[in-house]
């Protein structure tokens, strides 16, 4: 007679998952800095010839938000360039870029930094600027796992092509599997979503990227088929360590948001909502960002034992700047200096009072259009995810604000989960009738 087999505690399932997606991260990046460096600085130079003739901050169609950062990409292919330096897993934790005195030549000092050198002999060219090494070990800088070896094969232009076909890919299996799983109107708010951050931007920089194609990796995995709340915070738990090794702090939060989003959608998932999918919501939360902190806090460890540097002291204060008061075009980032600001830039655009005309309008729309309290119980779950990319803006409120050109493609995952929200819990029939009934 067979007997069903035991499920391990979630708990070692968990640590299993975690343990095996950071070894899995680890052993590939350690990979792609083991690879030869001369054919990457080759097309390393010639990127930054690209970099060069478009500027550190190329801002198309005259709009902020669409900003690109050559800048950090540069920094990347700084990192490519000079890992072999160093034998490479030191390599690997110490994590070497340039310091320059004008960020504005950044680029121009990546040409050089390939030029000034015989890199057979290690000899130094005479007429070369002085490019002082610094350590970025506070983070992984996963996405050298395939930025370095596109590096063999082609330069900057290469990799944005190879990254653009990627995305869209991705883009389209999550949207086909979204019409299948949940209905034509879950992909057309998935795709609204992503035009309103511009998705079209995302694969032209390395930083942007990553965070985009981990999320809809995950979505593509959640809804490949049904999964269980269990493997569902397994998931998100290998996702949030994913992202901390990969990303640089752009837009993380939508590799948590967007993948629990489409699995609230689905169908059998739509019949449980309510307050116990909050706290499964809450869970796979929780999961996501203890897979998160548990590898960026093992970066700092591994780094400062293999370099014998302070990088933990490092990373906490970074993590203080950013999560803390700080300036901002000499403005102290306080919460009554926020409020201030915006006060005063509404108000002198005589703007302060009709966008709070506005707001006490949508919002009385709202509680007339509630559908029943059934039904805005039933997609509280969806409300929770709606309200996870203005929660990490609040937590990360100085990063948030210092780099709002790029953090703002965050609020994909708004709009996406808002509009699902909306439509589950509310109905504007329900408004007209409350209207005209209180009318007669």
């Amino acid at each position: 007679m067979s007997t069903q087999k035991q499920k391990r505690p979630f708990a070692l399932r968990a640590l299993a998952a975690f343990a095996g997606m950071l070894a899995i991260l680890f052993v590939l990046l350690l990979a792609a800095y083991a690879l030869p460096g001369e054919r990457v600085r080759q097309h390393v130079y010639d990127s930054a010839r690209t970099i060069q003739n478009e500027g550190l901050y190329p801002e198309y169609l005259g709009f902020k938000l669409f900003q690109m950062d050559n800048y950090t990409d540069t920094l990347m292919l700084f990192e490519a360039a000079s890992a072999d330096e160093l034998p490479p897993l030191q390599a690997m934790m110490t994590n070497t870029a340039y310091n320059v005195d004008n960020f504005e030549t950044l680029a121009d000092d990546l040409a050089w930094y390939i030029e000034e050198k015989d890199w057979s002999t290690g000899a130094q060219r005479t007429d070369a600027p002085a490019l002082e090494p610094f350590s970025y070990a506070r983070y992984w800088h996963g996405y050298l796992i395939w930025l370095r070896p596109l590096l063999l094969l082609m330069p900057y232009t290469g990799v944005r092509i190879v990254q653009y076909i990627v995305l869209f890919s991705l883009l389209a299996v999550v949207l086909v599997q979204l019409r299948r799983c949940c209905g034509l109107r879950a992909a057309v708010w998935f795709a609204v979503s992503q035009l309103a951050v511009s998705v079209w931007f995302v694969p032209h920089q390395v930083q942007y990227f990553t965070c985009f194609m981990i999320a809809y990796a995950g979505c593509a995995w959640v809804l490949a088929k049904p999964r269980r709340s269990d493997v569902l915070c397994l998931g998100l738990l290998v996702l949030g360590t994913a992202t901390a090794f990969c990303d640089l702090l752009v837009t993380p939060i939508i590799t948590l948001g967007l993948p629990l989003t489409c699995w609230l959608l689905e169908p059998q998932q739509r019949l449980r909502s309510g307050v116990p999918q909050c706290a499964l919501a809450v869970g796979g939360s929780l999961c996501w960002g203890t897979g998160y902190a548990l590898c960026w806090a093992g970066k700092w460890a591994i780094a400062g034992a293999v370099t014998g540097n302070n990088v933990l002291a490092d990373a906490l204060h970074q993590a203080e700047v950013r999560t803390t008061a700080d300036t901002w075009h000499g403005m102290e980032l306080t919460w009554r200096n926020i409020f201030g600001f915006l006060y005063d830039t509404l108000n002198s655009h005589h703007l302060f009072w009709p966008a709070l005309a506005v707001l006490a309008v949508l919002i009385a729309l709202f509680i007339l259009s509630i559908r029943s309290k059934t039904a805005l119980v039933r997609a509280l779950p969806l409300a929770l995810t709606t309200c996870m990319t203005p929660a990490w803006f609040v937590l990360l409120r100085t990063h948030s604000i210092q780099h709002g050109w790029f953090t703002w493609r965050a609020l994909g995952l708004t709009v996406f989960a808002g509009l699902a929200f909306l439509y589950y819990a509310c109905d504007l029939r329900a408004a007209r009738r409350r209207l005209q009934k209180g009318s007669i």
